[in-house]
C-alpha cells in the first residue's frame, strides 16, 4: 500500500513537472510569435487564440495533476507497520524459495542417478552386442 502511494506521488510529480515545462515553453513561444507577427492583426488573432488554448489546457492539466497528488500524511507508525509487513512477506518468500531450491536439487539428483543408470545400461548392452558379434 505504502509503496503504491509513493509510486503514484512520484508519477504525479513527474507529470506535473513535465506540464509545467510545457506551460513555460508555450508562454515563451507565444511572446516570440506575437512579437514576430508584427502589425498583422489576423496573424496575431490566430496566434493569440492558439497560445491561449495551449496555455489554458496546460494549466488545467497541472491543476488536475496537483489535485490528484496524495494528501494524506503517512505517520511513522504507519510506515513502520508497512515495513514490518514487507519484512514478513520477504521472510516468507525467502522460505518458499529455499524449499523450492531444495526440491529442485532433489529432482536434479534423481535425474543424475537415472542418467547414470541409463548410461551404465547402454554400456552393458553395447558390450554384450560386441561380445556376440565377435563370437
Amino acid at each position: 500500500w505504502y509503496q503504491r502511494r509513493v509510486r503514484e506521488a512520484v508519477v504525479s510529480t513527474q507529470s506535473t513537472g513535465e506540464e509545467t515545462n510545457n506551460l513555460a515553453t508555450y508562454m515563451c513561444d507565444s511572446v516570440g510569435v506575437l512579437q514576430s507577427a508584427g502589425t498583422n492583426p489576423e496573424k496575431r488573432k490566430s496566434d493569440i487564440a492558439l497560445f491561449s488554448k495551449l496555455i489554458s489546457d496546460t494549466t488545467a492539466n497541472i491543476n488536475l495533476l496537483i489535485d490528484s497528488l496524495p494528501t494524506e500524511e503517512i505517520s511513522s507508525e504507519n510506515q513502520l507497520s508497512c515495513l514490518t509487513t514487507l519484512l514478513k512477506e520477504n521472510e516468507e518468500a525467502d522460505k518458499e524459495l529455499a524449499m523450492a531450491r531444495e526440491r529442485a536439487e532433489k529432482q536434479l539428483n534423481l535425474i543424475k542417478s537415472a542418467s547414470t543408470a541409463i548410461a551404465s545400461s547402454q554400456l552393458k548392452i553395447r558390450a554384450e552386442l560386441a561380445a556376440r558379434l565377435t563370437s
